[in-house]
């Protein structure tokens, strides 16, 4: 009797260690699991608030370059025109960009940017002052009638604004693209020591560890991989990739706060590219696209598939501005537009090369007399007159054509082209003039 409680008593005590070595574990565990929520608690706010930043500047900024794009066109557009309704419409836009922009950089300077992007800011609102003064002096010079003075002091002006513009822009982008950078080092640094931490625990634990170890990496490390792959990728500019949980906590909440965050940022990367790579009225292909299109090209001339540019020039613009007003203007260049795009194939690229002149690429035809078609083609499509506000407005233009070998430079196709357009205008115009034909020579 004596023994068995003795091995009753002992038996108990067994029972009594392994049970406390379990909770102890355990509670090892529950404590790992509190600071590990706690911690990634303060990541999510901390990524959270740094992304809304960034997002929140990008948007702003984005929303300024538009602003003083359009009041350069409407600076321009003041000065050309004479006193009445249309320059005070100019004169309206202009000064409602003025707030916008005024409103965006305080914006700007309320949201708690860090010290470098907050410098590259002032140094923007210092462009803008020096802009502002040009245009004011430009403005006094139209309002006094000088419109040389005026046109000269925006003209010299704007170019270099423009350009200061595009690169403080450029600079927001690329500061962002750091921001996320680092954060997406610290966030797999944090991880990194996570992972240390639970494979301690994985060797100190028994079954109960080993399975409550189990448990978190199911629910905390793999999650926390894919937002640190996905943030790799998005330091390296790849902006395609989401994060998928289908969780409602803070791991969850991360999730979709990246993933929201990504499509902003796509959004205005794309935004950014396609008006640095487009025209703003007409929507076409600007010169600088134009030339990477040729530049592709070249290859498809020199396979001996004919490739030919067209130089499309309106003939009595002026006139139509001058009659209708610069509104008029605009419908008639969209509809140009619309009419070349409609006579091309899809490999084909139709450019806006300023004002009234059109590029048309041909990319790549059968044959020399294919060339000839599309191009008397599109001049009688752009012959058809159009309505507008009651009025019928008639296009007419002039067009050279420069066939390509891939060997000549760029400059020189479209210096071929340009000549033959002249030729083209001072033959008759509304005409299709070649580049290694006498202006005489060219088709009605």
């Amino acid at each position: 009797m004596y023994k068995r409680v003795r091995r009753w008593a002992g038996d108990r005590r067994i029972a009594t260690k392994i049970i406390s070595v379990s909770l102890v574990v355990t509670a090892i565990f529950t404590a790992s699991g509190v600071v590990g929520l706690l911690n990634l608690r303060r990541l999510v706010a901390e990524q959270d608030r740094e992304y809304r930043v960034n997002v929140l500047a990008l948007a702003r900024m984005t929303a300024v370059r538009s602003a003083v794009g359009s009041q350069q066109e409407s600076v321009l557009s003041y000065i050309l025109s004479e006193p009445g309704f249309y320059r005070d419409s100019y004169a309206e836009v202009i000064a409602e960009t003025d707030r916008a922009i005024d409103t965006d950089v305080r914006a700007l300077t309320r949201i708690g940017l860090p010290a470098a992007e907050h410098e590259s800011l002032r140094a923007f609102a210092a462009t803008i002052t020096m802009w502002r003064t040009a245009r004011d002096a430009a403005l006094d010079a139209a309002r006094a009638g000088d419109q040389r003075k005026a046109a000269s002091v925006v003209l010299v002006r704007s170019e270099a604004i423009a350009r200061a513009v595009k690169d403080r822009a450029g600079s927001f982008l690329d500061q962002l693209v750091d921001a996320v950078d680092d954060g997406a080092r610290q966030v797999k640094a944090n991880s990194v020591r996570t992972a240390k931490l639970m494979g301690l625990l994985l060797v100190v634990g028994a079954l109960t560890a080993l399975l409550l170890s189990v448990l978190a990496a199911r629910t905390i490390s793999r999650p926390l991989r894919e937002v640190v792959d996905v943030l790799a990728r998005v330091a390296r500019g790849d902006l395609s990739r989401r994060v998928e949980l289908d969780r409602d906590d803070e791991v969850g909440q991360m999730g979709r706060s990246l993933n929201e965050t990504l499509g902003v940022l796509r959004k205005a990367f794309e935004e950014v590219h396609h008006r640095a790579s487009h025209d703003g009225l007409t929507g076409l292909a600007n010169r600088a696209l134009l030339r990477e299109r040729l530049g592709a090209a070249r290859d498809t001339a020199r396979a001996g598939l004919p490739v030919a540019m067209l130089l499309v020039d309106l003939d009595g613009f002026k006139q139509v501005n001058d009659a209708h007003g610069h509104v008029a203007g605009d419908h008639l260049l969209t509809v140009v537009a619309e009419r070349l795009l409609a006579g091309v194939r899809a490999r084909d690229t139709v450019a806006r090369l300023g004002g009234d002149e059109f590029a048309v690429l041909l990319d790549g035809m059968d044959t020399r007399e294919d060339v000839d078609a599309v191009a008397d083609r599109l001049l009688a499509a752009l012959q058809a007159p159009t309505g507008y506000n009651g009025a019928t407005l008639t296009p007419r233009a002039s067009i050279g054509v420069s066939l390509w070998d891939g060997e000549i430079p760029i400059d020189a196709l479209m210096h071929d082209a340009d000549v033959a357009m002249y030729a083209a205008k001072t033959g008759g115009k509304s005409r299709v003039v070649h580049a290694h034909l006498n202006a005489s020579a060219g088709s009605a």
